[in-house]
């Protein structure tokens, strides 16, 4: 492969190096539309609600706060929101292995050339995408999108070739 990345025959390739970034807000994304993602939104949601409410009433009955439930807020909440970078944390180890990624894009699907690897994903395997300000993630179609490559925006060489990832996902992906 040329040290120049775009269009060829139709395709458009990506190539870069991944930072943690990417994965931490791929992860995030993710939360959104898969059903583990929601279900721990709304459990910490809860479980801080009713530790406030549990400390409120403490507070208003005179009696003491329970040091448990001082810990289990104070150490919870933090854990909770912070899940998705201490996840990334862990697979980004290995992706940071992998060296440069060199992604094509084109009808049959994606192709993820690394330095140690090499993998082609049909659009069967992960037929829905989701967009954010810095990549396209795609997903499987399982309730908690277990399946997912994420592709950085910043690895094309033409602005427009963002615009034709878009057309092409389009066309073959589901847009969560």
């Amino acid at each position: 492969m040329s040290e120049q990345q775009g269009t060829v025959h139709g395709a458009v390739e990506l190539r870069y190096r991944p930072v943690l970034q990417d994965y931490s807000a791929a992860l995030r994304a993710r939360n959104r539309v898969a059903a583990a993602g929601r279900r721990q939104r709304i459990l910490g949601v809860a479980a801080t609600g009713c530790a406030v409410v549990a400390i409120a009433l403490s507070l208003v009955s005179g009696t003491d706060v329970p040091v448990p439930l001082l810990v289990a807020l104070l150490f919870c909440g933090p854990v909770l929101l912070l899940s998705p970078w201490l996840v990334a944390r862990q697979l980004f180890r290995f992706v940071e292995r992998q060296g440069e990624f060199r992604v094509r894009v084109e009808e049959s699907g994606v192709t993820v050339d690394t330095d140690n690897s090499s993998t082609v994903v049909r659009w069967q395997a992960q037929p829905r995408y989701l967009e954010t300000a810095d990549l396209f993630v795609m997903l499987s179609d399982d309730r908690n999108a277990v399946g997912l490559t994420v592709m950085a925006k910043r690895g094309v060489q033409d602005p427009s070739d963002v615009d034709r990832l878009r057309e092409i996902f389009d066309r073959h992906l589901t847009k969560v």
